[in-house]
């Protein structure tokens, strides 16, 4: 068997097995990606100010990984806050397409191409 399943971690913790299951939606990506990069270069700035003021690289380059580390832990993993606006995907229909298969089985795609054009001139 498995050493871990998904279903172990369910019964397990939950709430954490709903956290990994998620997936960001667009505006969440969006969001994060802003947060990242305010959060980056604020750090940056005041470490590059304290450490111009101590004389001290060091300093600065703490303060750049402070910011690094602290916008992991707020971007990386999927927290619902990024969540807030799912997408409704458009059901696929595959019996469409299984129909428009079986109907023309013979046909090279270059005249399947030369039909779809037609079909959609004759609509307009």
């Amino acid at each position: 068997g498995k050493f871990f399943s998904w279903s172990c971690a369910h019964a397990a913790a939950p709430e954490l097995s709903a956290l990994l299951a998620r997936s960001m939606d667009f505006k969440g990506q969006f969001w994060c990606e802003r947060f990242f990069q305010v959060l980056v270069v604020l750090f940056g700035l005041a470490g590059f100010a304290v450490g111009y003021m101590k004389q001290d690289f060091r300093v600065t380059f703490q303060f750049l990984s402070a910011g690094g580390g602290i916008s992991a832990v707020i971007c990386l993993p999927d927290w619902p806050w990024w969540n807030r606006n799912p997408v409704s995907w458009i059901p696929y229909d595959s019996e469409e397409e299984e129909e428009e298969e079986e109907e023309e089985p013979a046909k090279p795609k270059k005249e399947k191409n030369k039909e779809k054009k037609k079909k959609s001139q004759k609509a307009q």
